[in-house]
Parts: C-alpha cells; sequence; structure tokens
C-alpha cells in the first residue's frame, strides 16, 4: 500500500513540473525571480536580437548619401545618415541577471556605426543646403530591460573613435577642432556640449 502511495506521489510530481514547462516554457528560480536557464536566456537573447536588427532596418532607412534624413535638435536642424558595416548579423549582446521579480534581464547591445553628418544650423534651409558631411565612425551601445516579458530599450550611446572630413576626392582625418554648429550662430550650452555622442528628435 505504501508503495502505491509513494508512486501516485511521484507521478503527480512529475506531471506538475511537465505542466509548469509547458506552460512558461522556461525554468524558473526557486523564488520566482525569472529565466536563470540557459535555455530560458538563449530565447530571450533571440528576440532581443530581432529587435535590434528592426532597430537597425529603422536607423538605415532613415536615409542614405543621395538622399539625408533632416533632423531637429532645438534649436538646430542638420542632415544625417547612418551606416552599420558588419549589420546587425555582428552585434555583441551581453546578458545580465538581476534579482528581480519584474526586470529578471538586461542586455547590452554593441554595433559597428557610421554616422554623416553636416554642421547644426538655426535655419532649416541652411540645414537642407548643407552638402558638407562629417564622418564619424564608432560603436552604438544599445541597453534593454525585460520587463514583464518584455524587451524595453533604456538607453542608447555612440562613440566615435574616428571623425574625418571630406576634402579632395577622399575622406582625411580632421585637422583642425571640430565645429559642430555653424560659425554664423551664437555658441549656446547645446553647441558647448555636444561630443561625439549622439541623441536626436527626428523632423
Amino acid at each position: 500500500m505504501a508503495f502505491r502511495v509513494t508512486a501516485v506521489l511521484a507521478a503527480l510530481f512529475l506531471l506538475t513540473g511537465f505542466s509548469a514547462c509547458a506552460r512558461g516554457g522556461r525554468v524558473v528560480s526557486k523564488d520566482g525571480a525569472g529565466p536563470v536557464s540557459g535555455a530560458s536566456q538563449s530565447e530571450a537573447e533571440t528576440v532581443l536580437r530581432g529587435i535590434v536588427a528592426e532597430h537597425v532596418r529603422t536607423e538605415q532607412r532613415r536615409g542614405n548619401s543621395g538622399d539625408p534624413d533632416l533632423v531637429r535638435r532645438r534649436p538646430y536642424f542638420y542632415r544625417e545618415f547612418v551606416e552599420y558595416p558588419g549589420g546587425s548579423e555582428q552585434m555583441e549582446i551581453t546578458l545580465r541577471e538581476n534579482d528581480s521579480r519584474t526586470r529578471p534581464l538586461t542586455g547590452e547591445v554593441r554595433l559597428d556605426k557610421v554616422r554623416y553628418s553636416t554642421r547644426m544650423h538655426r535655419d532649416r534651409g541652411e540645414a537642407l543646403g548643407d552638402g558638407a558631411f562629417i564622418r564619424d565612425t564608432g560603436v552604438e551601445s544599445l541597453n534593454y530591460e525585460l520587463r514583464n516579458g518584455r524587451w524595453h530599450r533604456v538607453g542608447s550611446l555612440f562613440v566615435a573613435d574616428k571623425t574625418e572630413e571630406y576634402a579632395d576626392g577622399q575622406w582625411v582625418p580632421r585637422r583642425e577642432e571640430l565645429v559642430r554648429v555653424n560659425p554664423d550662430d551664437k555658441p549656446g550650452w547645446f553647441s558647448r556640449t555636444w561630443s561625439k555622442i549622439t541623441g536626436r528628435d527626428t523632423e
């Protein structure tokens, strides 16, 4: 009799375990903090790769050398387009587990990026007519949090390690101090703090 009871309990335990796996499709820690198994992180990474791939496609659709995007960063306008030399296939992803029920994972994504941009102008028409581009080559970092089963971007950073100008039919290192704002405009807080880190509001 004792053997039968033990067998029944064991069967119920196995069924409960299989049912939990079928519902969630992932292994969770004992306190329910979130995905901790290699398989669950692999699934989360696959989803994140798809999100970043769409980000790359969206950025590249904003413009190209023949039709750059017009960007507004108050009180300035400038033109810009970007390239990702390695595409989204060569992204580097680092996932980290958190001791949080609602934010069990964070992800940092790094992509090689090239940004072409003109000087910034207060006048929209002047910005549209500016064809002198500066080329910044560097790395874009995108930061994400997994919240309630969905990835959310919480920050982005582009740091250029090389800045070039187009002269005599080729790209050459910038030989003078880089001034991003049209010299005819009075420098403000934005021009003083502008660096090789970008942020923008698209027109």
